[in-house]
């Protein structure tokens, strides 16, 4: 059955409709996408997501205050794709995936490396797959190229960060074979490491690859790679384990920018290309 047309509604019932219209219109463009309600977040209507901004080009804070780097633009594009706001929180990296299991940050994301021991405690929404760098002074004086050259000299190393392990496990396997130990130094932060190593009181230091380039580069010659990318791993965004909504969401919202081409301008801008993925995956490292 055909609607019949009223033509008998005043011109300001009319232009009251339209009004009425046009307002829903912008509610339906504005407001969060739908399931933000049911994915259990701190503030609704937001990300809150706890960083250790010291980690260019992975994450860190501009003059300006904001934060930027591959991890940064990711997220905040992943969210807007979300209809959420984010919320940044900078704390010290050992202090991430307790905040998580604690429920005090929604997401953890500072180049975090997906492992089956993490996955006991924490999910991960996998975005990147990458390997470990080593940092040497310039010329290579104690002829590093890879994990193996590493016995009995000093390491520097960010306290919790995955290179600690490469670092302690290859300590062991020094001293099974008849070599000296690894002496490895902690740091509650990235920035001593490098410290440590152009004073001379490291001889080498394990980032993640891409913080590993990055350094090196910004040394102006006095730093160098010993060898090239090694032990190849998934980057993850950590949430509170078993939040399978926020989980889903997050996997949807990677997967849009991933199809769009926001995700690889991302990776292109900071000379990462190669570590980037097809889609999301969710807690890679045991599977």
């Amino acid at each position: 059955m055909k609607r019949k047309h009223d033509n008998n509604r005043t011109p300001l019932q009319k232009s009251g409709r339209r009004m009425l219209l046009a307002a829903g219109a912008v509610l339906a463009l504005t407001a969060p996408h739908a399931g933000a309600a049911e994915m259990g977040l701190i503030k609704e209507g937001h990300l809150t997501v706890a960083a250790t901004a010291s980690f260019p080009p992975i994450v860190s804070v501009d003059e300006s205050g904001a934060y930027v780097g591959i991890d940064a633009e990711i997220v905040e594009a992943i969210a807007a794709e979300l209809g959420l706001e984010v919320d940044w929180v900078n704390i010290k990296f050992d202090s991430i995936i307790p905040g998580i299991s604690a429920g005090r940050f929604d997401v953890g994301m500072t180049g975090i490396t997906d492992t089956v021991e993490r996955e006991q405690v924490v999910d991960f929404v996998n975005y990147a797959d990458v390997g470990s760098g080593i940092i040497v002074q310039a010329g290579n004086p104690k002829n590093v190229e890879g994990l193996a050259d590493i016995c009995g000299l000093t390491v520097a190393s960010q306290t919790g960060d995955l290179a600690t392990t490469y670092a302690k496990g290859q300590s062991e396997k020094c001293v099974a074979e008849g070599k000296p130990a690894v002496t490895v130094n902690e740091c509650p932060e990235a920035t001593q490491s490098i410290l440590q190593l152009q004073s001379g009181r490291a001889d080498v230091i394990i980032h993640d690859y891409p913080l590993s380039a990055y350094k090196v580069e910004q040394s102006e010659g006095k730093l160098a790679l010993g060898g090239g990318q090694f032990s190849e791993a998934p980057y993850g965004m950590a949430i509170s384990k078993g939040n399978e909504e926020l989980a889903s969401a997050l996997m949807k919202g990677l997967d849009a920018i991933i199809a769009d081409g926001t995700y690889q301008k991302v990776l292109e801008k900071y000379g990462v290309a190669e570590i980037g993925l097809e889609k999301a995956t969710l807690n890679a490292a045991s599977k």
